[in-house]
């Protein structure tokens, strides 16, 4: 039997300890781990999880738990296990990692407010202009907000002042506390008591239809008897008073799929899918961990075989979890899950607006969700009973958090499905290298695809070698030249517009051009926070920067030498809307990008507008490149397939394969024959010319050989240390500081095991106004790549505090 007085309190900030809190008597019967508790910590009141119970301690003065949050835990001690896993792989603090568990819009808020006491002496003589100030405000205020205060105060200190205030008893503080989020309620009506609708009919119409509408619906909500019957408030009201029909407030969860429309299963297997199915359905009976790898060509009909894998598992009475790369991935499979299992689907995105998400996350908690569908945090949804997990195109670089807990959704799921003993199922057309190799070395089972559904051909790939191109606009004009879109590419969706099918043309490069130089000087636009270009949208009028979003307005002059010779270079997606504007006069163009799916439901709406055939040519970055199923679509552009390859990142080659032959995989899914157009400079290349074969087996096999030879993953594995600061001379002292202590400490222990590369200037040397400088460190054996790392993660500690090191385990990118 557990002492509950005590309790071991992980809080949501990035503190690798827990803190010590005691339970009151009021509260004992209510405490458990798993729960969500309100502590005080320093000034504020924040959520924490409560991870265990104390004995004794040697702590004198214990700050008591203020409340418990939670009827039920939201995780139990095994579920606690696998939480203290991620934060001990990925180096993270544990309350970092168990808000996975429990999204922020679901914690509870605190804020200090200040108000006048009785104490209203001749203050003026005491009290320095600042804190007579501030005293004036909070009293014609009546109190005031700390976070008012400092608005109103913006740059000065004004710590003090309260203080001296608090001091002086001239102000007391209150710490108010409330929740993010709330349930949605909305107001029902019903008939009170029997009355004759004949009675009103005459000299109260707009009362006897309500009475009349009542009659025949039963209860319904104002809302309805609003969109039925017009403006009914006063009649209502009137009702009401004569005692006629009730109001009652009942919870209305909100629905993010109100929206879509269920679509039937109407595809039989194939035999290859049937094969692959059977293979999956035996982990799931096994009750065992059971990973596989679904692979094959583009269009062979993965999705299927995921629809119907997860009815297995409902049927066996397990649920299921579908994780996709891209929020307008998760419309396609929904479509047909919310047909399989009405009213038994949730999805967890961030395109949801945080009471859709509250509502989600509690119907999945409250056991009323059969199959969970979203984007890498859904994972972490508190699905009870879980048997199956699926990762949609397990390659792609959106599955690796970037900021936080820096953990790949693709791994902890491979961990989680270990730990709980899942049935757990990677599907790619181009799988990671990594996987693919665990594949061939029997550590997951391989399922492969190899036809399209109803033997439909692959698309035929033609690559346009765009220096030959370019070559063309010494004999021609410049209206029949075109630097974007080849002759050949710009012909084919001529032809494709007259048949009526749909072109989708892939440029991953927002904005309209790269950057603005000036033909005077030479200077170019930079970002201030960032060693990176400003890139020009033209729409919206301003030059922006795609890592910290600084953007300002697209100057007349150079602010150098103040010419007018300002031009724009290179090419962006809404550079590419414009162009095919031009070309195509009547089509009906759409973009999709970053910059075009920001409100709610922009990615739904562009998808349905394609899917409808409301689209006739659908321009964009990855996202268009990314897993849609458009029947119609018979014509694929990828307009300059080198932004990628001349990266200096050692996955830069697999990463450009992946995303031209994904592209590519989007025409002739259907009964139309596709198309696909690849535009470069680079046309020897060898990731492009398998890409345009479609081989994947023959790159995996040339990329092993490259990353043999270099030590690179899966022959690996590696972490990356980077160091961040305002000054870049600090920064860089410190690098070098930490690899001579590194170097020290792999002589004396760990000289056979680990290779260090660097330190070196980031590739992105500043960001978001951080000098950025970084080490690599690789091995073989990842434990004890972290016994290491966890030496120089102790000795930083020691040192410089404004210095900032950032432990990435297992990075896809080292820029």
């Amino acid at each position: 039997m557990h002492n509950k007085t005590l309790i071991s309190v992980a809080v949501e900030l990035p503190l690798k300890r827990t803190f010590t809190y005691k339970v009151p008597e009021t509260l004992l019967e209510q405490v458990a781990v798993g729960k969500r508790v309100l502590v005080p910590f320093g000034k504020r009141v924040i959520t924490g999880f409560c991870v265990g119970f104390i004995e004794k301690t040697e702590v004198k003065s214990l700050k008591d738990v203020l409340d418990i949050l939670d009827d039920e835990p939201i995780f139990d001690e095994k579920r606690l296990k696998f939480f203290q896993w991620l934060s001990s792989y990925y180096f993270a603090p544990l309350g970092e990692a168990l808000s996975l568990a429990c999204p922020s819009w679901t914690n509870i808020k605190s804020q200090r407010y200040f108000f006048p006491t009785e104490e209203l002496f001749d203050y003026q003589e005491k009290l320095s202009p600042l804190s007579q100030a501030l005293f004036e405000l909070i009293l014609a205020k009546k109190g005031i907000s700390l976070a008012h205060l400092l608005k109103t105060f913006k740059g000065k200190s004004i710590y003090n002042a309260i203080n001296r205030l608090k001091q002086e008893k001239l102000i007391r503080e209150e710490v108010k506390i409330k929740g993010k989020i709330g349930e949605r309620t909305e107001t029902f009506a019903s008939l009170a008591s029997e009355c004759n609708y004949e009675t009103f009919k005459r000299k109260a119409p707009i009362q006897a239809k309500i009475i009349a509408y009542l009659s025949e619906k039963g209860e319904t909500s104002l809302k309805s008897l609003r969109n039925e019957l017009g403006a009914i408030d006063s009649a209502l009201k009137k009702l009401q008073q004569r005692g006629l029909i009730a109001l009652i407030q009942r919870k209305a969860p909100r629905n993010p799929l109100e929206d879509i429309l269920p679509q039937k299963l109407s595809h039989k297997l194939t035999y290859e899918q049937e094969k692959a199915l059977s293979a999956i359905s035996h982990g799931l009976k096994s009750n065992a961990f059971s990973p596989f790898l679904l692979y094959g060509v583009t269009g062979s009909g993965k999705t299927l075989v995921y629809l119907k894998a997860m009815e297995e598992a409902v049927d066996l009475g397990k649920k299921a979890i579908l994780l996709v790369p891209e929020i307008s991935l998760t419309l396609w499979p929904v479509k047909y899950l919310t047909a399989m299992f009405p009213g038994r689907v949730a999805i967890l995105h961030s395109g949801l607006s945080d009471g859709e998400r509250y509502d989600e996350w509690n119907r999945i908690k409250d056991g009323a969700v059969d199959i969970v569908v979203g984007a890498r945090s859904a994972l972490f949804a508190p699905v009870k009973d879980l048997g199956l997990i699926i990762i949609d195109e397990e390659h792609e670089p959106s599955y690796k958090q970037e900021e936080g807990v820096r953990y790949n959704a693709r791994d902890v799921s491979l961990m989680l499905g270990k730990m709980f003993n899942l049935t757990v199922v990677l599907g790619s057309a181009t799988p990671s290298v990594e996987t693919f190799y665990n594949a061939q070395n029997n550590k997951i089972t391989p399922l492969h695809l190899t036809k399209r559904v109803q033997d439909r051909p692959m698309p035929e790939v033609e690559l346009v070698d765009m220096r030959k191109e370019s070559q063309k606009s010494k004999v021609k004009s410049q209206t029949e030249y075109n630097k974007i879109i080849s002759e050949k590419l710009q012909n084919l969706m001529l032809k494709n517009h007259e048949l009526g099918y749909q072109t989708i043309l892939f440029l991953n490069r927002r904005g309209f051009s790269n950057f603005l130089i000036c033909n005077g000087c030479g200077y170019t636009f930079q970002c201030l926070n960032c060693n990176v270009s400003l890139t020009m949208h033209k729409g919206a009028g301003v030059l922006k920067c795609h890592y910290c979003d600084l953007s300002i307005s697209i100057p007349e002059a150079c602010p150098k030498c103040e010419g007018h010779q300002i031009e724009p270079v290179g090419i962006g997606t809404e550079q590419l809307e414009a162009e095919v504007r031009r070309i195509l006069h009547k089509a009906r163009i759409g973009r999709m990008d970053k910059d075009t799916t920001r409100k709610k439901r922009a990615h739904q709406k562009i998808v349905d507008a394609v899917d409808k055939g409301h689209v006739d040519v659908l321009v964009g970055t990855q996202m268009v490149a990314k897993g849609h199923h458009f029947p119609n679509v018979t014509l694929v552009g990828i307009v300059m397939a080198d932004t990628s390859i001349n990266i200096p990142d050692f996955r830069s080659s697999e990463r450009t394969f992946q995303l031209i032959t994904q592209a590519a995989g989007r025409a002739g899914r259907e009964a139309f024959p596709g198309k696909v157009i690849i535009q470069t400079l680079n046309p020897d290349n060898f990731c492009l010319k398998l890409a345009i074969m479609q081989d994947y087996e023959t790159f995996f096999k040339e990329e092993l050989n490259n990353r043999m030879e270099l030590s690179y993953p899966p022959f690996s594995r590696l972490i990356n240390l980077r160091f961040e600061g305002n000054k870049e001379e600090a920064v860089k002292v410190f690098a070098n500081k930490i690899k001579r202590f590194a170097d020290r400490t792999l002589e004396s222990s760990f000289k056979k095991d680990i290779t260090i590369l660097g330190p070196a200037s980031a590739f992105l040397s500043k960001l978001r106004g951080k000098y950025r400088w970084h080490m690599l460190i690789k091995g073989n054996n990842i434990k004890s790549l972290h016994e290491f790392a966890e030496k120089i993660l102790c000795e930083s500690d020691k040192t410089i505090h404004s210095i900032n090191l950032v432990i990435d385990v297992d990075p896809l990118t080292t820029l």
